[in-house]
């Protein structure tokens, strides 16, 4: 199993440029997934009007894109191509979730970000994303390409239930999960 190093939760950084490949390897950094068609999270409904008629977008993001033969990442709206590896390439792929806020009161669904740590031969790369319904379509995606998934916090049995329901369950049981894995007890 895979154990990541406290300093990979240290400096999470959020992706902005042309840097957050190169920063997706020393620490976390938050992208967007895309998978089969489908983006995790959802993108937020455009609130600017002449953006809306024009089909243009105010917010840029980072984009993992998963397609039945590579691994692409994207600098979107633009689409601009940062990076892509071969699914070949990939060893295995770690998900996992971090404390996001440690707050009582706030709504467990929004305590958590979903970490996907890409292992390869030529580097490792760890990705967070605030929606925790990546986690099964990756674990799905994986499945079907023949790429060994770790899943050191016990999750996809976890998700099946509902994310409202998993959420206040990991939210009870996360010191006990991430007891001996390496993630952070507290929040990042």
């Amino acid at each position: 199993m895979f154990k990541p190093t406290a300093s990979i939760f240290k400096n999470h950084q959020i992706a902005g440029h042309y840097r957050a490949i190169d920063r997706a390897q020393k620490c976390i950094v938050p992208f967007h997934f895309e998978i089969q068609g489908r983006e995790y999270p959802e993108p937020a409904r455009e609130s600017n009007w002449l953006r809306r008629l024009s089909g243009t977008r105010s917010e840029r993001h980072a984009v993992v894109e998963l397609t039945p033969s590579k691994v692409m990442i994207l600098w979107s709206p633009e689409q601009r191509n940062l990076g892509e590896m071969p699914l070949s390439q990939i060893r295995c792929i770690q998900i996992g979730a971090i404390r996001w806020h440690a707050t009582e009161g706030l709504d467990p669904r929004h305590a958590f970000r979903a970490t996907i740590f890409v292992l390869t031969d030529a580097g490792n790369f760890y990705f967070a994303n605030s929606d925790m319904e990546v986690l099964p379509a990756i674990f799905k995606f994986a499945h079907q390409h023949g790429i060994a998934v770790e899943d050191p916090l016990h999750l996809i049995p976890l998700l099946k239930v509902g994310w409202h329901v998993a959420a206040k369950t990991l939210h009870a049981t996360y010191k006990e999960l991430v007891a001996h894995t390496g993630y952070p007890e507290g929040k990042v």
